[in-house]
């Protein structure tokens, strides 16, 4: 009887420590969805791809630049991805919408532990009408984006200072 308590006790044990080292090798983290700035619009996007949530982070989009299946395809092999922007100062107005361009830089890990880096601009957008012409407020959404690999070693403040320049 004392074998079988031993056992079913080392049982146990094991079980425990298999659990509490699968809940700390998971990278999932708390959602972040907020859309109300177009920062918070950006963060909420890599947030959702960082969970694997790709539904969300589509969603994002205005109109996506691909299919969800390429989206997903794309996505596949990140387990970790660091947001790095200038925050915009300037909104511009047009045809009844708000646009905010962002300069990013992103540092990626990827499923084989290779680290890429990319730089760029992402272009987000709002509708300026309100209610009773639209259902409701309408909220920030991704618009564009040009975003290309660049070396690990460049400089982060070069590379967001240049972000949103025509040749940046």
């Amino acid at each position: 009887m004392k074998n079988r308590n031993l056992i079913v006790l080392m049982l146990i044990l094991a079980l425990a420590v298999f659990s509490t080292v699968a809940q700390s090798t998971q990278q999932f983290q708390t959602p972040y969805d907020d859309n109300i700035s177009p920062v918070d619009t950006l963060a909420s996007y890599y947030n959702a791809i960082e969970n694997h949530d790709y539904l969300r982070a589509y969603n994002y989009w205005q109109s996506a630049p691909r299919t969800y299946a390429d989206f997903v395809n794309g996505f596949a092999d990140t387990v970790s991805i660091q947001l790095i922007v200038e925050p915009p100062t300037y909104i511009g107005i047009a045809a009844g919408s708000s646009y905010v361009e962002i300069p990013t830089v992103l540092i990626a890990e990827h499923t084989d532990g290779t680290v890429h880096t990319y730089a760029g601009c992402f272009v987000t957008r709002k509708s300026n009408l309100e209610p009773p012409a639209i259902p409701e407020e309408d909220t920030w959404h991704l618009y564009s984006a040009n975003i290309l690999e660049v070396a690990n070693s460049s400089s982060i403040p070069a590379l967001l200072a240049n972000g949103c320049q025509p040749n940046g």
